[in-house]
């Protein structure tokens, strides 16, 4: 990891893409100060849907991407980068790709 200066934080929104959000990574989300929900609603034929959401910081929540993979993206905050950086050591193997640009070296 490119060590940052004391009082520096990355500028950018960090960006997970994992294969599914596991009750493994809800239950370290809310013991991080996160959230974990389920979200439930009905579709166009008045079928009840599920899926689980994960939001962290001032982050936005998040979800699945509608570019046809199937993956959730979940996002964290600039400011929240070594959480960030520990969400990928902890789920390394559930991440399809990421834009964290201090740990490309790892990946």
């Amino acid at each position: 990891m490119i060590p940052l200066p004391a009082g520096c934080r990355v500028a950018y929104e960090i960006r997970f893409y994992v294969h599914d959000l596991t009750d493994e990574m809800g239950e370290w989300f809310n013991m991080i100060g996160g959230q974990a929900t389920m979200i439930k609603w009905y579709d166009h034929l008045g079928r009840e849907q599920s899926k689980k959401q994960v939001q962290y910081g001032r982050a936005k929540p998040s979800h699945i991407t509608q570019d046809g993979t199937g993956l959730t993206l979940v996002r964290f905050a600039g400011e929240d980068a070594p959480t960030a950086s520990i969400f990928l050591i902890k789920f390394f193997e559930s991440i399809q790709s990421h834009n964290l640009k201090e740990m490309e070296k790892y990946a």
